[in-house]
Formats: structure tokens, sequence, C-alpha cells
């Protein structure tokens, strides 16, 4: 009966350790996630515009490392704030940062 829990207990580790790892994000699943954020497109917010800034200045670019493409992340994210802040366009812009930096973190190792 121990030898049974002990197995069971294991696999169940196994599976958590596995649910943990990130999964690299693929340039369709970013499109797709930031595109639809900010309940699409507004009468004043083209969230595929916006999405798009960051698929050509990150996604679509080698960086050196995750570090470096984060903070590529973090310079498209600060550039659509200042045109973005009161045009109710911030929720797009604060998911494709999140996004961005999600691609960084399952495309580039540590």
């Amino acid at each position: 009966m121990r030898l049974f829990l002990l197995a069971g207990l294991g696999l169940v580790l196994a599976a958590l350790g596995a649910a943990c790892t990130p999964k690299p994000v693929t340039d369709a699943e970013f499109r797709g996630f930031c595109y639809t954020s900010g309940g699409g497109r507004h009468a004043s917010c083209d969230s595929i515009s916006l999405c798009n800034v960051f698929d050509s200045s990150v996604l679509s670019v080698k960086h050196a490392s995750r570090e470096d493409c984060s903070k590529a992340c973090d310079a498209v994210a600060d550039n659509l704030t200042a045109d973005n802040q009161f045009n109710g366009c911030m929720p797009v812009v604060a998911s494709g940062a999140s996004w961005c930096r999600r691609y960084c973190l399952g495309n580039y190792p540590q």
C-alpha cells in the first residue's frame, strides 16, 4: 500500500513540475491573445495595429537574452503608453506587454 501511495505521489509531483514549466508562446498565439484584448477593436482603438508594433519590434527580432527581449517589450509599451493612455487603448497596450514578456520567458533561456 505504501509503495502505491509513493508511486501516486511521485506521479502527482511529476505532473505538477511539468505544468509549471513555461511553454513557448508562438507568434500566432501572441497575436491571437493580443488582438482580442481590451474587447477587440473599438472606435478609437485598433488593437491589431498596437499588437503589430510588439510583433514587429520584439517578436520578429532575435535578442541576445531573455532580459534583452523583456527590455524591448518594456520599451515598446513605454512608447505606446504616451500616445494611448487617454484614448481607452491602455488595456491593449498592457495586454500586449504582458504577452510579449510571456513570449520572452518561453522562447529565451534564462
